[in-house]
């Protein structure tokens, strides 16, 4: 036998080791009453045609309540985690666009910074010139390095 991790599973229909008393406890919880139920409700509440018919129906409800009580023991045992490894999906999924909105944002304002420098950059280049034209001394920096 290998050592593992409490937390660690074999597969959907398995429970991690440290879970096992919980979940033996809520399935054995839920079979009980499962089984108390179907048997109460076919021998005393519906009517069937004969006594091996009560039987059949009695052991395929229990074989049905077998496998849902495995199934709602381990969604319940396992509902802590489940729910933490979707909020982590789902905060990841969000932080990717957020990360996604933010660059393009970055993008746009890079752009528009741009072409708002460009513009500014030809009107003193325009100044320069049209100085340079009168002979007039032009000591003004270009933009963006008068800091």
């Amino acid at each position: 036998m290998t050592n593992r991790e409490p937390s660690s599973r074999q597969s959907i229909w398995s429970v991690a080791s440290g879970w096992l008393p919980a979940y033996f406890a809520l399935f054995d919880a839920l079979g009980t009453i499962g089984v108390i139920y179907v048997i109460v409700y076919n021998v005393f509440i519906r009517s069937h045609p004969t006594v091996y018919d009560m039987l059949w129906t009695i052991a395929t409800g229990i074989v049905i309540v077998g496998a849902a009580s495995a199934t709602v023991s381990i969604l319940m045992v396992e509902l802590g985690k489940n729910i933490m490894i979707v909020g982590t999906y789902l905060e990841d999924m969000l932080n990717r666009r957020r990360a996604r909105q933010l660059a393009e944002a970055e993008e746009r304002g890079l752009e528009k910074g741009r072409s708002y420098l460009s513009a500014e950059i030809r009107e003193w280049d325009a100044r320069r010139r049209e100085a340079v034209a009168k002979g007039e001394p032009f000591d003004e920096p270009p933009p963006g390095l008068n800091g």
